[in-house]
């Protein structure tokens, strides 16, 4: 196991089984996917229904002030909002948490088929460098890193966004890149089992501003398609703490 990248399949350690084994019984099942769905439509009907107020006003306000116009609350139209707006915010909400929830990818057959196997694959990996990405809402850290085959592979620092989220210092992480990585995965899923670095530190260096939108992120744990020498140019506009 000398080269980057290279894979090899072993038995399942029992460790890891009972790790796959809590996942599969946290998985969604067919009722929780069911009360999200509605839990985020009644979310989404409650905002949208907000906004539409809130864009009711700011046209009746002006309609008063310059045009001598009253299609307020105390208007005739007030009737037609509330008659209107309130079912069409109600299947705005409804057909786009039908969407989110149909999106959801079903892993418990395959996380059962993992467990039926007893096999794992175990990836290592031999890096250069390494650069790290700020997310601009909770600080968290994405790191890349370069590969002795010139691949980059994409690694999210989940700890630093669970800080943010708690409004504590991102960098309190204990990630750390070092030149050689260990990922053990359950072959079937894909699923991240653990990663175990070890060798040199990386230093990353400061952290550049992650400014494309969420959708564009590339996917932890996997390469990326974007070359080394251009992730600052694709990924960000400036260099700077968030």
């Amino acid at each position: 196991m000398s080269m980057t990248g290279h894979k090899r399949e072993r038995p399942m350690s029992n460790t890891e089984r009972e790790f796959l084994d809590e996942v599969l019984k946290n998985a969604a099942t067919g009722t929780k996917r069911l009360m999200q769905g509605a839990e985020n439509a009644l979310v989404l009907w409650a905002v949208s229904m907000l906004i539409l107020v809130l864009g009711w006003l700011s046209v009746a306000w002006p309609a008063r002030v310059i045009f001598q116009k009253e299609i307020g609350w105390n208007s005739p139209v007030a009737i037609w909002v509330v008659v209107l707006g309130t079912p069409a915010c109600a299947v705005f909400a409804v057909v786009s948490s039908v969407r989110w929830v149909s999106g959801w990818r079903d892993i418990r057959p395959l996380l059962a088929a993992d467990l039926d196997a007893g096999r794992v694959v175990e990836e290592l990996y031999q890096f250069t460098a390494a650069k790290r990405f700020q997310e601009p809402e909770h600080g968290g850290l994405m790191y890349f890193l370069r590969t002795t085959d010139d691949k980059v592979l994409v690694l999210y620092d989940y700890d630093s966004s669970n800080l943010g989220a708690r409004e504590e210092d991102p960098f309190g992480s204990d990630f750390e890149p070092r030149d050689n990585l260990l990922i053990v995965r359950a072959p079937k899923t894909g699923y991240v089992i653990s990663e175990q670095f070890s060798g040199v530190s990386l230093d990353a260096g400061d952290p550049l501003k992650l400014t494309i939108a969420p959708q564009l992120w590339p996917q932890s744990e996997a390469y990326c398609d974007i070359p080394w020498n251009e992730l600052e140019k694709r990924l960000s506009t400036s260099r700077s703490n968030v």
